[in-house]
C-alpha cells in the first residue's frame, strides 16, 4: 500500500497539480452544488427552530428528505471522483444527477442501513462506531462500479472485506489531511472546498488501491491483429549471420 504521502501526490496529479485548474474547480462547484442541494432539509430545520411546534413537525419529514439526497448523491460522486482517478475527465453536471436515475432506491436504503449501523456501534462509546465507519466507508464506490446492481448488503460486505486490514492506512490518510483543513479555515473558511475536492479524490485513489491489492491489477487484453496479419520477426541488421 502507498504511503499517504503517494496517495496526496496521485490525487494532486488527478487535479493537474493546480488548485485552479479547470478540473478541480469543476469538482469544487459539483461538490458545492451537492452540498447546496442535500443541507436544504437542514437549513430548513435551522430556520424554524424558534417554533418548537413546527420544529417538532417538520424534524421526521426533514430527516427523511436527507436520507432520500444525501444518497444519491454519494453515489454520484463517487463515480465522478474514480472517473477522474482513472484519467478519464469527461464529466458534467448530469452526472451529480446519476445516482437518482441508476438506483435511487437503492443508494437510499445503502445510505439508511450504513448510518443506521454507524450510529448503533457508537452507542458502544465512540471508537466501535469511527471503526465502523471505516470499514463501510467504501460501499458508495463498490455500489457505482456496480451501476447500483449490487444490493446494499453486498456493498457493506465487500466493503468490509476490502477495508480488512487496511482501516488504519485511511485513517492515516485522512489525518494527514488535518493540516490542510486548518490551512483551508484560514483562507476565511473558503480554502475548504478546495481541500475537501483534494481529499474526496485521495480517497478514491486510496479504494482503487485497495482493489488492487485484493483483488490483484486488472488483465489488459492483447489488441486483436487484422485480417491476413502474421506474426513478423525483426531481425538486427548488424547482428553476424551464423555460418
Amino acid at each position: 500500500m502507498p504511503t499517504a504521502s503517494e496517495i496526496r501526490a496521485r490525487a494532486r496529479y488527478s487535479l493537474e497539480n493546480s488548485i485552479f485548474s479547470q478540473i478541480w474547480l469543476m469538482l469544487l462547484v459539483y461538490s458545492l452544488l451537492v452540498s447546496v442541494i442535500a443541507g436544504l432539509p437542514a437549513s430548513i430545520g435551522s430556520a424554524v427552530a424558534r417554533n418548537p411546534a413546527l420544529a417538532a413537525a417538520l424534524s421526521i419529514p426533514l430527516t427523511i428528505c436527507t436520507i432520500l439526497l444525501s444518497g444519491p448523491f454519494e453515489y454520484a460522486m463517487a463515480r465522478i471522483y474514480l472517473r477522474v482517478a482513472g484519467g478519464n475527465k469527461d464529466v458534467s453536471v448530469s452526472d451529480v444527477f446519476v445516482g437518482f436515475k441508476e438506483c435511487f432506491a437503492e443508494c437510499v436504503i445503502l445510505q439508511f442501513v450504513r448510518s443506521a449501523l454507524i450510529f448503533l456501534w457508537s452507542l458502544l462509546f465512540i471508537i466501535p462506531g469511527i471503526i465502523k465507519a471505516y470499514a463501510y466507508s467504501m460501499a458508495f464506490y463498490i455500489s457505482q462500479e456496480s451501476g447500483g446492481k449490487k444490493t446494499w448488503r453486498e456493498c457493506l460486505e465487500e466493503s468490509k472485506t476490502l477495508t480488512d486490514g487496511y482501516k488504519g492506512k485511511l485513517f492515516c490518510l485522512d489525518l494527514s489531511f488535518i493540516g490542510w483543513f486548518i490551512l483551508g479555515a484560514l483562507c476565511f473558511g473558503i480554502g475548504i472546498l478546495w481541500v475537501q475536492v483534494y481529499h474526496q479524490q485521495a480517497r478514491a485513489h486510496f479504494y482503487e488501491e485497495l482493489k488492487v491489492i485484493k483483488y490483484g491489477a486488472p488483465e489488459v487484453e492483447d489488441a486483436p491483429k487484422a485480417d491476413g496479419e502474421d506474426d513478423v520477426v525483426f531481425k538486427d541488421p548488424f547482428e553476424e549471420e551464423d555460418d
